[in-house]
């Protein structure tokens, strides 16, 4: 998912780049809820049943689900943030805060759009100058990824 902000007074261009989540936190923790209440209710049917040997595995099949949707959701919270100012193109990488951060000249600058030797794997978006250059939305869908380079080149473009 793309969000694109841009800041008309100074020209400078931001997009904010995430994964594509189907769930929220509070939405995936009803569902769990949900598994969790059902498989503990068959597992407890079946003790009283007389098979008491259910119950332990249905507690445990409701905690792989839980840590899975918590792995994946965690995941999910990666944030890229792409700036082009009048001088230099930054960009930073993170969950809740940028924990690293690229920064390139601007009349340096060059993005890409390199496609994979394979046709089933997937292009890559560099970003970079003089030999140095970073992926950028790994994540997102290649007809996202082609959107972002075209919207990056022609923002580079402008004023060179």
């Amino acid at each position: 998912m793309i969000n694109e902000f841009t800041a008309d007074e100074d020209g400078t261009a931001h997009w904010v780049i995430r994964p594509n989540r189907s769930m929220t936190w509070r939405e995936a923790k009803f569902f769990v809820a949900g598994v969790t209440a059902a498989c503990l209710g068959i597992g407890i049917y079946f003790w009283y049943l007389g098979y008491p040997m259910v119950l332990p595995f249905s507690g445990l099949e409701s905690l792989a689900v839980a840590v899975a949707f918590y792995l994946v959701l965690k995941d999910g919270e990666h944030t890229e943030v792409v700036t082009i100012s009048a001088r230099e193109v930054v960009v930073e990488k993170g969950k809740k805060e940028p924990e690293q951060r690229f920064s390139y000249d601007r009349t340096w600058a060059n993005v890409s759009l390199k496609q994979s030797r394979n046709r089933w794997y997937p292009s890559k978006l560099l970003i970079g100058s003089h030999g140095k250059f970073i992926e950028v939305g790994q994540f997102l869908s290649e007809g996202e990824r082609k959107s972002l380079a075209k919207m990056l080149i022609n923002v580079l473009a402008k004023n060179r």
